[in-house]
């Protein structure tokens, strides 16, 4: 067995310390764990293994180090002794056994949070889920320190407990779905401590909390999509914004997407001609390929023909929220918005629901059914016609669908 120690940056903020992790391998075999030491890049010594320096910081974090090391080997040695098969896994759970009883529900957060961050690092889990799991765990450090119970351990949470919390959350504004996914954070969080064999048993079995209906999605109509896009705005950025917007709407990518969006990489030729976008989704990893549409395609080469200079997801939904009034839409628009309007086009343009779905990366149907529940009449009128045609209905022509002839006034223009 070896015991190596290395260096992680903190690459949000690369001038505070960054993380030592420790890796344990047995035969082979390699696993990682946070030593809870941190340290500035400077001053790591990979070759030596310790930190640089005579600050009695420096000290403790060394002898942090030597303590992992010495009560890693001693844990594989007990294994050993005891003629059970040896995983990197499992000597670091013999090492840990002491120590994890007496945790704080914040300090088996930070562990987990740890092992959340390895599984991004291998692949096996999406960086925004990493970052959501985060966001929503910060709410229970602010529950524990609102109610002076910095020191309560995963075990002494209770069902009771449990409910109070959601009870502050809402308090605070937040909204009862969003609660839920705060408390199916806490959920995975206290799962974790199980199988680390933290506590004993999973304390939350009997909590039974109801979700809201969901709100029917918002989006714009066709009409609001062409005055937006000849709309003549006085301020540059306020043009370019309604831009990323607009290239939203036109290829159902979320913000993350765009962002990640580079044409050399993501788009490609059809053997029938015309271009699809062949990417896959930060947030599943589902790879999803969209019609690369003449609108889409003009916005692009407004900037560069290779990426767009999209700006924060923060910075977007102010400039948005302005765009709006100027507008006169009586939406709240958002990033978020211009996907839900991109899949609202297909459908009121009679795309089947099925390639809907497809094309905005959902991972089943049903949950592109539940944003979509609510079927627009000119979306029934315009299926209905396909079948029985204008005359039956009395309506006097088939609706043209609004991307064909948004395309068309572009390319005579």
């Amino acid at each position: 067995m070896t015991v190596l120690f290395w260096f992680r940056k903190n690459t949000r903020a690369r001038e505070r310390p960054g993380t030592l992790y420790c890796r344990v391998t047995v035969d082979g075999v390699p696993c990682n764990f946070a030593a809870g030491v941190y340290a500035h890049k400077d001053d790591w010594d990979a070759h030596g293994q310790k930190v640089r320096g005579r600050s009695d910081e420096t000290k403790v974090a060394n002898q942090r180090l030597q303590q992992l090391a010495d009560g890693l080997r001693e844990a594989f040695n007990l294994l050993e002794r005891e003629g059970a098969y040896v995983t990197p896994e499992k000597v670091v759970l013999r090492f840990q056994a002491p120590q994890r009883r007496t945790c704080s529900l914040l300090e088996a957060a930070g562990r987990y949070l740890a092992h959340r961050t390895a599984l991004v690092e291998s692949g096996q889990l999406s960086p925004a889920t990493r970052e959501a799991d985060g966001v929503r765990l910060a709410r229970l450090e602010e529950w524990l320190t609102d109610t002076k119970k910095l020191a309560l351990r995963p075990a002494e949470l209770t069902q009771r407990a449990a409910e109070r919390f959601v009870e502050h959350l809402r308090g605070r504004g937040l909204s009862n779905n969003y609660a839920l996914k705060v408390v199916d954070a806490l959920s995975g969080l206290l799962r974790w401590c199980v199988r680390q064999e933290i506590m004993d048993r999973y304390p939350l079995d009997g909590l039974r909390l109801k979700k809201e209906p969901p709100r029917p999605a918002v989006f714009l109509a066709p009409a609001d999509l062409v005055k937006l896009w000849y709309y003549d705005f006085a301020a540059p950025t306020l043009r370019k914004a309604a831009d990323m917007f607009l290239f939203q709407c036109f290829t159902g990518l979320s913000w993350q997407d765009a962002c990640n969006f580079r044409a050399s990489e993501h788009v490609v030729p059809q053997p029938g001609g015309g271009l699809l976008i062949r990417i896959h989704r930060q947030k599943t990893g589902t790879l999803t390929m969209i019609p690369f549409f003449q609108p889409a395609v003009e916005l692009l080469a407004r900037y560069g023909g290779e990426r767009l200079p999209m700006p924060t997801n923060e910075y977007l939904n102010r400039a948005l929220k302005q765009i709006g009034y100027l507008c006169g839409f009586a939406q709240h628009l958002t990033t978020h918005v211009g996907r839900k309007t991109a899949g609202m086009v297909l459908l009121q343009d009679g795309v089947p629901m099925t390639i809907v779905s497809a094309v905005l990366g959902h991972r089943s149907v049903a949950i592109t059914q539940a944003v979509y529940s609510r079927v627009l009449p000119d979306t029934i009128n315009s299926e209905l016609a396909k079948v029985y045609g204008v005359e039956v209905l009395g309506m006097s022509t088939a609706r043209k669908p609004f991307l064909r002839e948004f395309t068309e006034r572009l390319l005579a223009a």
